[in-house]
């Protein structure tokens, strides 16, 4: 009684509009026929003003989508009409001075140069060492014993003459086999003559931010300071392309690079990692880069100004938040310093193909910018940049972009539109269907026909996520206990040369762990589905409603692994087969 055939009849809006006329199943029979008494009439005027709230709610959730998919949109327009007409001379990095240096192995150096040993490149001209500046590099790394030895090789074959080149690996490791390969590995190239050095702590306070600031401090006369997370892969000119942004133009105070991904075509997870992180660090940045508002340093593949980074307006490094990169370059934005993103130099690094890993990591990168909103508010608004700016950083950049994006895609689409199919709320057609298919689209756009190609993959994935991204970011709102917690994302080396993340029972098993928020969630969304096929023949909705709750319980069930069931079988057969090849090869390094 009270239902008029899934939302049909009875003046009830058609979907995604409700399932029927304003009433409660089994709570309010005077909406069947006005009979009760006055404790059926309390429920009646009850259960309607819970009605009425909730659809304020959907109302207030659809605005806010509203507001995420302006943000994406612009973005997206923006950069292709830019693209198109700042290009060669154009270009928005061409706004700042740009003198090339040339590669010290290749050309010869003058009588009064140096050496100049440096990593193999093409050639170049003759350079003295008055040409290049000190530049250190600092390596921050905990237990990255896959990847250690690989990141200390490429840091110590960039080109840069090598009496100007200073590397810090600032190793907080407590594994001793990692800390036995970075040791080798550093003296190997310390008999090379690069100059090499690994700076340990007794504690990890402060975290990557204590580590770098302590470095720092250790540091000799250096004017550039480039950072380099251990799975990132820098090319050879990675300095020569970076640093003569900062040589040339003293108002900048750092350069960020573009990252690109290792392993995307891993797994289904990692895939849907590059399509997310592809829109942001080839539209995002770029496009806050070329308007000339704020866009963070991503923590790595950068090079930073060390005036800059002491400047007393500044502060140096914090680990008041997980976002130490973001708050470090907030704070030089608000000083007035500027910044260079570069989108012609990438710099390749690994996606984490663990679920549990990227739960950590996604936890970190939520939780992190909520905690800054809150701590650099009035900061922003005491600072002396534009007003417009000022307004854009608090309700764009951080009230939109990394507060509402998160809330909508839990609140919304993971929790009213599966509701709805219980309640008689009114649920925008728009909303519901229009603007998270033009969010998409412009999303994955960023990732070429791969992206187009697992577009539904994409957004299922990035729902499932939102559980843990909107916990994270409430946690950092109301800095909750976990809201310093920082885990080291773990990452197992290139994707073709994988050590074994696992015995090879566990391609057979669901998954080493479960996690129950997901699994509830799923049941959620199952029961919706199933409800809207056997009460309200609601095929059609029912369809994405499965799949949903399917992708939540595979997350659930931590299938989603690379050596778990939805693993790509095809992955794992490959680096299990080259495993003994990859061992054979760490055996014979010289380091």
């Amino acid at each position: 009684p009270g239902r008029a055939g899934g939302g049909r009849g009875g003046g009830a809006p058609p979907f995604p509009g409700g399932v029927g006329p304003v009433c409660v199943r089994g709570r309010v029979p005077a909406c069947a026929g006005g009979m009760g008494g006055g404790g059926q009439d309390g429920w009646a005027v009850a259960a309607d003003i819970a009605l009425q709230g909730a659809q304020v709610v959907v109302y207030v959730l659809s605005g806010l989508s509203v507001a995420v998919a302006g943000d994406r949109l612009y973005h997206a327009a923006r950069y292709g009409g830019a693209k198109l007409i700042k290009r060669g001379p154009r270009a928005p990095e061409k706004r700042f001075q740009f003198t090339p240096l040339p590669d010290p192995a290749a050309a010869v150096a003058s009588p009064k140069g140096a050496e100049g040993e440096a990593g193999a490149g093409a050639g170049g001209a003759d350079w003295e060492e008055g040409q290049f500046p000190a530049v250190a590099v600092q390596l921050p790394m905990f237990n990255e014993r896959a990847v250690c030895r690989e990141i200390i090789r490429r840091t110590c074959e960039l080109q840069w003459p090598r009496k100007k080149l200073f590397v810090q690996v600032l190793d907080d490791s407590t594994d001793p086999e990692t800390r036995d390969a970075v040791d080798g590995a550093a003296l190997f190239f310390r008999n090379q003559g690069v100059q090499i050095t690994v700076l340990r702590r007794e504690n990890r306070q402060g975290y990557k931010a204590g580590a770098l600031k302590e470095g720092l401090e250790a540091l000799g006369h250096c004017d550039f300071v480039a950072i380099l997370d251990a799975d990132f892969k820098p090319d050879r000119s990675f300095l020569r392309d970076t640093v003569p942004y900062l040589i040339d133009n003293a108002d900048v105070g750092y350069v960020q690079t573009r990252w690109t991904f290792a392993n995307p075509n891993e797994t289904l997870l990692t895939k849907a990692q590059q399509i997310s992180l592809n829109f942001h660090v080839k539209c995002e940045q770029w496009v806050e880069f070329e308007s000339g508002h704020f866009f963070n340093f991503n923590g790595t593949a950068g090079v930073w100004r060390r005036s800059c980074i002491k400047d007393p307006k500044v502060g140096g490094w914090e680990a008041r938040t997980t976002v130490e990169d973001m708050d470090l370059s907030l704070r030089a934005h608000l000083a007035g310093w500027k910044a260079v993103f570069l989108d012609g130099v990438t710099c390749e690094n690994e996606l984490p193909s663990s679920y549990f890993a990227y739960r950590k990591q996604q936890h970190r990168w939520c939780c992190g910018p909520m905690q800054l909103w809150v701590r650099s508010g009035l900061s922003i608004f005491r600072s002396q940049i534009g007003v417009l700016e000022k307004l854009y950083l608090f309700f764009v950049y951080f009230a939109v972009r990394k507060f509402a994006t998160h809330c909508v895609t839990l609140l919304f689409f993971c929790f009213v539109v599966p509701m709805s199919m219980f309640l008689p709320v009114h649920v925008p057609f728009w909303a519901l269907v229009y603007v998270p298919i033009a969010v998409s689209l412009s999303t994955v756009a960023f990732t070429g026909v791969g992206g187009f190609f697992h577009c539904v993959t994409y957004v299922l994935f990035e729902n499932c996520m939102s559980l843990v991204r909107s916990w994270a970011v409430i946690t950092g709102l109301l800095n909750l206990p976990r809201a310093n917690e920082w885990v080291v994302t773990t990452k197992t080396g290139s994707s073709d040369q994988k050590p074994m993340t696992g015995a090879l029972l566990a391609f057979s098993k669901i998954g080493n762990r479960i996690y129950i928020g997901e699994l509830v969630v799923a049941a959620f969304f199952i029961a919706a589905a199933l409800f809207g096929v056997t009460a309200i023949n609601r095929w059609d909705f029912s369809i994405f409603l499965f799949l949903q709750g399917g992708c939540f319980l595979a997350f659930g069930l931590n299938m989603v692994d690379a050596d778990a069931v939805l693993g790509r079988a095809d992955s794992f057969k490959a680096f299990a087969s080259k495993k003994a090849g990859k061992l054979r090869r760490q055996v014979s390094a010289p380091y």
